[in-house]
């Protein structure tokens, strides 16, 4: 099932901003394992398993995905474009891609061949300026169909490789959200008391503006937040953490020691399989705006290893979903069962 989610919601688009096109598609795989469903006011949508008791536990991972915006439409049916999140522009040369205009408008992105390409161009990194879509259109027929300010993607269907390895567009971050589903899933297995909230957040590539607004909304007692880390390939630090090896557990000033430190114990109890890295200031994630929400919420943060991270072809092992998910849902049936007020006081 986790498989079968991935490859559908990363085969459609949940540009930053835009993610509300498609939600329908996460109802359908929640649905079944909580009792309900809320969005807020950005876009974020918000699943609940209801609890015994008064403890909220909100797990958080985005849905949004990196995208490209129409600037200008230009004659002969090409358009400029800008760049939606972070893209390097070399990772969009000769890739295809799907405008969601008035109906979807295929194209595709190309350079100047290197034989007209002056030798003093030809080692300079690429600007997104310097690039365009062509969809073949004339101009005339194209501002039919395409305006200023519509959003494209990669057009790239996710694909398996060897064994339980995957590649595909956006699994930043939605090999989070199935990290989500899979809790929901095992929760359904165990005992919980608390009530437990899965944010499918919005724009958190675009300023973590989801997580804020979804974190005021439940206001939680505790923040598990889910992001992807880079994965080990040839060129990557030795420090960076393997693919199928768990999730990376991560230490540092913004992130509960204590609930960290309870999350370790529980996986060296049920042996799953961890990895850890030391973040000393911002990480880069939604556990910036959750830890903040109101008062502040105890977080820690999950990452799921992940390599090419912000391209077409993001690479993950399924192996680290499924465990990831199932150390979740026992260390909160952990909790259930712990002094929350212990573990959560300074």
């Amino acid at each position: 099932m986790l498989k079968e989610f991935l490859f559908e919601v990363c085969s459609n688009q949940f540009v930053s901003g835009f993610e509300h096109v498609n939600g329908d598609m996460l109802k359908k795989y929640f649905e079944p394992y909580t009792d309900s469903c809320s969005k807020d006011m950005i876009g974020s949508y918000i699943f609940k398993q209801d609890g015994i008791n008064n403890t909220k536990i909100m797990l958080a991972a985005h849905i949004d995905e990196i995208g490209l915006m129409v600037t200008r439409i230009l004659d002969n049916g090409f358009l400029s474009f800008t760049s939606v999140g972070g893209i390097n522009p070399s990772s969009l040369v000769a890739q295809d891609v799907t405008v969601y205009g008035r109906e979807n408008v295929f194209g595709v992105i190309g350079i100047k061949p290197p034989h007209v390409t002056p030798e003093e161009e030809r080692d300079k990194a690429l600007k997104l300026k310097d690039l365009y879509i062509d969809t073949g259109y004339s101009r005339e027929n194209l501002e039919k169909l395409v305006k200023v300010g519509d959003i494209a993607t990669v057009k790239r269907e996710p694909v398996s490789l060897q064994g339980t390895v995957i590649s595909a567009k956006a699994l930043d971050d939605k090999a989070c959200v199935a990290v989500m589903l899979e809790t929901a899933k095992e929760l359904r297995k165990l005992s919980h008391k608390s009530n437990i909230y899965y944010a499918a957040t919005a724009q958190e590539e675009t300023g973590c503006r989801g997580s804020v607004t979804a974190s005021y909304k439940v206001n939680p007692d505790i923040g598990i937040v889910l992001d992807v880390g880079f994965g080990t390939a040839p060129g990557m630090p030795p420090e960076i953490c393997a693919l199928g090896k768990g999730p990376i557990v991560s230490f540092g000033g913004r992130l509960n020691q204590k609930l960290t430190k309870k999350f370790i114990e529980v996986c060296k109890e049920y042996n799953y399989p961890m990895q850890y890295e030391a973040i000393p200031g911002g990480t880069g994630t939604d556990t910036e705006s959750v830890q903040i929400s109101r008062e502040g919420v105890p977080c820690i943060l999950l990452s799921i290893p992940l390599r090419y991270m912000h391209t077409s072809v993001e690479t993950i092992d399924m192996v680290d979903i499924e465990t990831t998910g199932k150390a979740i849902a026992r260390f909160i049936n952990e909790l259930d069962n712990s002094d929350l007020e212990e573990i959560l006081c300074f």
